[in-house]
């Protein structure tokens, strides 16, 4: 258990970041399926992929589906594997394994449907029709929703990390959230789109933050109360 490890530095970390390693074999062990699927079987992809229209109209299977669908290894599903490596065990350290697998996958599936269900109007009228019915997959969403868990992670005192720790969250913490919300001069209708979506998990994991500081909040409650009177 991670609330066992005496040495907090960085690769005892790492060694025991369980839930990590659980999210990061479900993310490989589904895009060999979905190959499978689509390579072998013929199944068309956008049976699998998340679009607004289709969220709307009830499918909701799709957003669990496309969340954990990659069109390819190289470009797609490593480099968000790259930000749950890093900045995932720093976070279960803190907050513990059961939170945040929990907190990851709802960032995905919340976070979809606050992108469909609360930003689908807007999506169609200011960006048109093309980006309303475009499909979504990937589990970017979850990525983002991880930052305002690791600014948590960061602002909670025990068990305390090394330096070097501190610099390789933060790092990353600032190139991927930099490299989302750049803001570049000339935004393309799809640019947009991701960011939206990138926000959507973003506003879903300050939910998961807030969840959990209130359950903090009520475990200490309730042992204070427990405690016997002197």
């Amino acid at each position: 258990m991670l609330a066992k490890l005496r040495r907090v530095n960085l690769l005892s970390v790492f060694l025991a970041a369980k839930g990590t390693c659980f999210i990061c074999g479900i993310l490989v062990l589904c895009y060999l399926l979905f190959y499978v699927l689509l390579n072998v079987y013929l199944i068309p992809s956008g049976d699998f992929l998340g679009n607004i229209p289709a969220v709307l109209r009830g499918e909701l299977w799709r957003v669990v589906t496309s969340s954990v669908f990659h069109y390819d290894w190289e470009n797609h599903l490593l480099p968000n594997m790259f930000a749950i490596i890093i900045l995932g065990p720093f976070i279960e350290w803190k907050l513990g394994k059961a939170a945040f697998i929990i907190s990851f996958f709802i960032c995905s599936w919340a976070g979809e449907l606050v992108f469909c269900f609360g930003f689908g109007g807007f999506i169609q009228s200011h960006l048109g029709i093309g980006s309303y019915v475009e499909r979504f997959n990937g589990v970017s969403m979850s990525v983002y929703g991880l930052f305002p868990l690791a600014v948590l992670a960061l602002v909670t005192s025990k068990p305390a990390f090394s330096p070097l720790t501190k610099v390789v969250a933060f790092g990353v913490i600032l190139y991927v959230f930099t490299t989302g919300y750049w803001p570049y001069q000339e935004l393309s209708d799809t640019r947009i789109y991701e960011q939206i979506g990138h926000s959507c998990g973003f506003l879903v994991g300050i939910g998961c933050v807030l969840v959990i500081l209130i359950q903090r909040n009520r475990k200490k409650r309730l042992t204070y109360l427990c405690e016997p009177a002197n």
